[in-house]
């Protein structure tokens, strides 16, 4: 009976150091749009440890860069953004969204990028949020850059086709959420817009 015991204490150890445990996949984010000037003001996207990251204006991609601190695969996506009026002073639509993102899908999209290449070994890489009209996508890119770097695939290193160009772009990402929000022709309540 101890042995019996003794053998299923061992496995169930086994069990909890295989768990894959979360983990920070960048410190560095992107706010995006893929058709003109927006204002985002803001969107923030919670990441399964407890952190998040938020933008401002932007204008094309994959937009303005900044240090978001450590990052984990993200859980959800809420927030309000404008797009500005191309020829004069204010806006022409408000946008909002709040929104689950399926963070075990995600983290699989993560780890397939970072485990994507051959000889690249960038394994810092960016969140970034990118907006057009109400669709809003959150994408991952490890930065490499076919011009400066191998960016080969290992052979069968994305099964499922995760991994994609990215907009208007020769680098890869994986897209993480792609969803669409909420359109108003009037700031919604309680927006930042809404004074």
């Amino acid at each position: 009976m101890k042995i019996k015991r003794l053998f299923v204490l061992t496995a169930l150890l086994f069990l909890f150091a295989c768990e894959e445990k979360p983990f920070y996949v960048t410190n560095i984010g992107n706010g995006g749009s893929l058709d003109g000037p927006y204002v985002i003001g803001p969107i923030s996207v919670a990441d399964v440890l407890g952190g998040g990251f938020g933008y401002g204006a932007v204008n094309g991609y994959p937009g303005a860069s900044a240090d978001i601190g450590r990052m984990g695969v993200p859980k959800h996506i809420e927030g309000y953004w404008s797009k500005q009026n191309p020829n004069a002073r204010g806006y022409v639509a408000f946008y909002r969204i709040s929104a689950n993102i399926d963070s075990e899908l995600a983290e699989k999209k993560i780890r397939t990028l970072r485990n994507y290449y051959k000889s690249f070994k960038g394994k810092t890489g960016s969140m970034q949020v990118v907006v057009e009209r109400e669709r809003v996508q959150v994408l991952y890119t490890l930065y490499c850059s076919p011009s400066y770097d191998d960016c080969t695939p290992k052979e069968n290193s994305d099964p499922n086709h995760w991994v994609e160009k990215a907009p208007q772009s020769i680098r890869n990402v994986v897209v993480l959420f792609d969803g669409k929000g909420e359109i108003s022709s009037t700031p919604f309540p309680d927006s930042p817009y809404e004074d």
